[in-house]
């Protein structure tokens, strides 16, 4: 399976925007789903949660649960990677505007 990173920035985007400060992998699905475009498996958030965790940008912190029972929270090199690619955002919509301007 390969890395998806606008999954990434989902997930990411998900803990970010949630009431809570944990979420279990169901809800991380669940929200990811909401958003996603077509039918997103179940697997693949978890994958991609655990990529995340060996990343440092996501924790387990509920040891020896897997899938999606298992308990997770951004972490603060999460946080930094979120507001990286917004800023990245902010600047290809500035270099578009430009270009339209010259146009």
């Amino acid at each position: 399976m390969q890395r998806d990173f606008d999954l990434v920035v989902t997930i990411l985007g998900a803990f970010r925007d949630a009431e809570a400060s944990t979420l279990t992998g169901q809800e991380v699905t669940k929200a990811v789903q909401e958003l996603a475009e077509g039918d997103l498996p179940a697997a693949m958030v978890e994958h991609h949660l655990e990529i995340l965790a060996d990343a440092g940008l996501a924790k387990k912190l509920t040891e020896g649960t897997t899938g999606q029972d298992a308990v997770w929270r951004i972490t603060w090199k999460g946080y930094d990677a979120l507001e990286q690619d917004d800023e990245d955002e902010e600047e290809e919509e500035e270099e578009d505007d430009l270009d339209y301007d010259e146009e």
